[in-house]
């Protein structure tokens, strides 16, 4: 079977979840509720253009309510334990003040917009974990704490899918064992990170080591670190197939918009590679990057599906989600 290049893209759908550890809802509130706008403005560009993606999400926030919320949540033993526990989600809603519903409190629900994902075709639903789950930050965690965290997202998304097999780990934090504990829970997919050092997985404090931020800056537009672009035969060499990330897409910065079009242009260049060579380039970003300059963040997206749409043409890229493009890989192999 031939192996045609493939266009892949996947959201971290975490709201406020995957960024209390990191910023005040005071700093990074306006942020989060942009999301909610976002989301659909994002899924009727997607729709327009016949774009497949990945909604990897946070199981917290399908939780209808505060009740159901606590409802699901593992017991106290299987909580897991971080050396910073201001880390932990479990911290986080002892000490914080979370409101009733998504109407009340956009920051941590969002139930509405995993129905409207379900909606819209070519989208897939899959995972970020239940509670944001750091895979390698803690000394106490061991193997039953990810499995109650893969058991209460199981239950959670239930309602939503019957089959949920993709899944993205929060901070790019993958185990072997916590691959092979996804296994158990029917997933077949993950989101693994480029080889190079400054992309592979780290502990969070390993995570704000400034020369590898300002490295990682410079790299969002001139490319010193490569295309990240990879062949099939690579996807199968794990426990779950690695459809890797290639790029994060920044989202748009009023003080570097100069820059913008640099930012742009490396994406495309990245995609126009694979296109050529039949590869796969897996782009990748959080809803809550466009909740502030909407209109300038979803032009740069509409940029890189037009160029999709080129390279479509010219080359038979195809449009695929994490579970598709894992599928042909698997096809590709027999």
């Amino acid at each position: 079977m031939s192996n045609n290049p493939f266009f892949v893209i996947s959201l971290d759908f975490e709201l406020y979840w995957g960024m209390f550890d990191k910023i005040s809802l005071g700093k990074y509130g306006e942020n989060i509720k942009g999301a909610h706008t976002a989301i659909p403005e994002m899924l009727a560009l997607f729709k327009k253009h016949d774009i497949h993606a990945t909604w990897a999400t946070v199981g917290m926030l399908m939780s209808t309510n505060k009740e159901a919320l606590i409802k699901h949540l593992p017991s106290k033993e299987l909580q897991p334990q971080y050396n910073n526990m201001k880390a932990s989600a479990y911290t986080h809603i002892n000490t914080h003040s979370i409101k009733e519903n998504e109407s009340t409190d956009p920051y941590h629900f969002g139930q509405s917009h995993v129905e409207e994902i379900i909606r819209t075709p070519h989208q897939e639903l899959g995972s970020h974990t239940f509670s944001h789950y750091y895979c390698l930050d803690g000394d106490k965690n061991d193997d039953a704490v990810f499995t109650a965290d893969c058991e209460a997202f199981t239950k959670v998304a239930l309602p939503f899918s019957q089959k949920i097999t993709s899944i993205v780990f929060p901070r790019n934090q993958t185990t072997q064992k916590s691959l092979e504990i996804c296994k158990q829970f029917g997933f077949t997919t993950y989101r693994g990170t480029p080889s190079h050092f400054l992309y592979t997985g780290k502990k969070e404090n390993e995570q704000i080591n400034p020369l590898l931020r300002i490295l990682r800056l410079i790299d969002t537009y001139i490319n010193i670190s490569g295309h990240h672009t990879y062949k099939y035969s690579t996807i199968n060499r794990t426990i779950l197939k690695n459809v890797q990330g290639s790029w994060f897409l920044r989202p748009y910065n009023r003080l570097l918009r100069v820059l913008e079009p640099l930012k742009i242009h490396r994406i495309k260049r990245s995609m126009t590679y694979a296109a050529m060579h039949n590869e796969v380039f897996h782009l990748w970003w959080h809803p809550h990057n466009f909740g502030i300059n909407r209109k300038e963040n979803l032009q740069n997206l509409l940029y890189i599906i037009e160029h999709f749409t080129y390279l479509q043409e010219k080359y038979a890229m195809q449009s695929a989600t994490m579970s598709e493009v894992s599928i042909r890989a698997n096809e590709s192999a027999v």
